[in-house]
């Protein structure tokens, strides 16, 4: 099944559960719907040019990150209007997304940190992801894999300097 279509499944099915947690994180209530489609059309962007290893995970991720932004706009239009009148301050904000550029050094940066754990062996890239992503303590990698936490820990460590090599360089 196409990723796209699993997270299409995931929304339709949490949907409630996805707006709640929208609305309690950014404290808006009412836009809280839009964050949740927000999210969606994101993932389902993400799932259709590159391969999503967790879609509920980068969902939820999503969800929770525009979430925070929107209740941090709200914060601050809270703060800057006042009486019904826009003060000058809102309109010298700078705007919250990232520049062009930061995105392209973004992209240019992952794509060199995906080419170094295709490279890697099978058996690092399991314990590094496990280590990064998923948040396993050393302890969880080695009994996972069956090896000694001084075997994870060589694992997690390599291929850490494997990544920062690759980033010095390019």
């Amino acid at each position: 099944m196409p990723q796209s279509k699993v997270i299409a499944e995931l929304l339709e099915e949490r949907r409630e559960e996805l707006v709640k947690y929208a609305s309690a994180v950014s404290g808006d209530e009412a836009g809280a719907e839009d964050l949740v489609q927000e999210a969606w059309l994101r993932c389902d962007q993400a799932a259709r040019t590159e391969p999503v290893a967790k879609p509920a995970h980068l969902l939820w991720r999503v969800l929770r990150n525009l979430s925070i932004d929107r209740g941090r706009r709200v914060a601050r239009e809270g703060r800057t209007f006042l009486g019904g009148q826009q003060d000058q301050q809102w309109e010298n904000l700078p705007d919250d997304q990232p520049s062009i550029e930061a995105m392209l050094i973004a992209r240019h940066e992952l794509a060199a940190i995906q080419r170094v754990l295709d490279r890697l062996d099978r058996r690092t890239r399991q314990a590094f992801e496990m280590h990064r992503f998923e948040g396993a303590k050393l302890r969880e990698i080695a009994a996972r894999l069956g090896i000694s936490i001084t075997t994870a820990h060589g694992l997690v460590a390599f291929a850490m300097r494997q990544i920062r090599e690759a980033a010095c360089r390019d």
